[in-house]
């Protein structure tokens, strides 16, 4: 067969599915590294680094035997030698540092590397702000035996702690026995509140497009989309389902799939509202910074957009026009960009729809907190409306099937710094999706009660089959005809 020739429908259909399975190796892929890098670094029991040979003074990390606190005058710790038991004192119990190298003063004023092999930090809570008392430190190239010395911080050019861990690392099964039944319990039954608000911004999000569905019916199908979008992700996930049944009330099967898309941006764009604002109060913390700045740009970079979208002159001038008229699939093009200019007529109402979508993220951060209180996590209730919706975002990028991985590698990459744990931090990022999953599991009332089901392979292409048929367009055109003059029309209509 010549290059110029048509690709059979056999090929098409191979290539198809082989893009498919890579793409769903690639995915499943990227989570299970991800889980596995956060897993491995995460521990079962309560951890501590703490100096056993008095002669070298060299550190070791041990396990403890229950979790005693940071401030505690003994811990318990299995002596890696004999396995016994043996309490160790305060003082020979250790802060890791982070990072793990300085620069000492010498005589004559010059600098000489020194390795930080343990902290003395103060008491109370960690964060950054926490002040370091001493630094137990080794020449570099000095053998294993050479004793370890501890001096004071004015002993150094300059040494900045980065991540202030606890001398009791807290472990999973610790957090779990310790867990607060009442903080957890309200941590599931405020989520509850993120159903209800999704489902009627939805619904209004299709009035808008006139796409006339009962409210109980729209949560219905929202529900039953949480259900198969917890189990069955890819082309078979909600949000395929609720295009699919939204479809079902108009002949424009497009405007039902643009309904969902859009509500998804608002809710994302809701999203990084609430991080950037709370982060930007809390500007003296490096994190939350670079969150504030980011949400910024991405703010910016969406408002530039939309104005270009919705500006005739700019709309041609920055080649949008040329770049719509050479995508595939004309007729699609031209029902989503109908459908963005139906919603441009009605500002307050998408608006209104950003407005609702805030307590949606309230609800979450509220959830998450309940968890991180009743897990013991160090974090201030401020650093939650950070550090939560960023993990939440991150999650809601389709890298990997439901975020796995993904979320967890960004709740220890934000919560680090502020005393978390791995483990706590792996707690943190499991109590979202387990309680996210259980409310989702509830759809399946809404499944077997109703008859919906997953749209097959068939429907979902009989769906775009009638898509071609009606052109899914308000315009009498045919579906080969350029989409420049409808553009102009509908931009200049707006």
């Amino acid at each position: 067969m010549t290059s110029d020739q048509p690709e059979q429908p056999e090929q098409k259909k191979k290539r198809k599915g082989a893009k498919h399975w890579l793409l769903t190796a690639l995915r499943w892929g990227i989570a299970v590294v991800g889980v596995w890098i956060v897993v491995s670094k995460m521990s079962i029991r309560d951890q501590a680094w703490v100096i056993l040979n008095h002669d070298t003074m060299r550190p070791e990390q041990v396990t403890l035997t229950s979790s005693v606190g940071e401030d505690a005058a003994t811990f318990p710790v299995i002596d890696p030698r004999g396995r016994a038991v043996i309490q160790v004192p305060h003082d020979d119990v250790v802060n890791e540092p982070d990072p793990n190298t300085a620069l000492m003063l010498v005589e004559g004023g010059g600098l000489k590397k020194v390795n930080v092999l343990g902290l003395d930090l103060a008491k109370g809570e960690l964060n950054h702000n926490t002040a370091v008392l001493r630094l137990l430190v080794v020449d570099p190239g000095a053998p294993p035996t050479a004793k370890a010395e501890w001096l004071e911080p004015g002993a150094f050019h300059k040494y900045e702690m980065k991540v202030p861990h606890p001398r009791d690392q807290v472990g999973l099964a610790t957090m779990v026995a310790q867990a607060r039944p009442a903080l957890l319990w309200a941590a599931v039954f405020v989520f509850a509140i993120t159903f209800a608000i999704t489902s009627y911004r939805w619904w209004d999000l299709l009035k808008a497009l006139d796409i006339h569905l009962a409210l109980s019916r729209a949560f219905a199908i929202n529900m039953v989309a949480c259900f198969y979008n917890t189990f069955m992700p890819g082309s078979t996930g909600g949000d395929l389902v609720k295009a699919y049944y939204a479809s079902k009330q108009t002949p424009h099967r497009m405007r039902a799939v643009m309904s969902v898309l859009v509500d998804r941006a608002i809710g994302l764009v809701a999203l990084i509202l609430v991080g950037g604002v709370t982060a930007s109060l809390q500007w003296d913390i490096p994190a939350c910074r670079k969150v504030s700045l980011g949400a910024a740009a991405i703010c910016v970079c969406l408002t530039i957009g939309l104005i270009v979208f919705y500006n005739p002159t700019l709309h041609r001038l920055s080649g949008l026009d040329f770049l719509l008229r050479k995508l595939p699939k004309q007729h699609h093009v031209r029902a989503a960009v109908e459908a963005m200019h139906m919603y441009g007529r009605r500002p307050l109402m998408v608006l209104w729809a950003l407005l609702i979508s805030l307590p949606v993220h309230g609800a979450v951060v509220m959830s998450a907190m309940c968890a991180g209180i009743a897990f013991g996590l160090p974090l201030h209730w401020g650093y939650y409306w950070v550090c939560v919706p960023v993990m939440v975002l991150a999650a809601a990028i389709p890298i990997s099937p439901q975020g796995a991985g993904v979320m967890e590698f960004f709740a220890v990459l934000l919560t680090r710094r502020q005393g978390v744990t791995v483990s706590q931090a792996f707690a943190l990022a499991m109590s979202i999706r387990i309680v996210q999953m259980l409310w989702n599991l509830t759809g399946v009332v809404f499944v077997i009660r109703g008859g919906y089901h997953a749209p097959s392979q068939k429907e979902a292409e009989e769906m775009e089959e009638d898509d071609e048929d009606t052109g899914d367009s308000t315009t009498s055109g045919p579906a080969s005809t350029s989409p420049q003059p409808t553009l102009q029309q509908t931009a200049a209509a707006k």
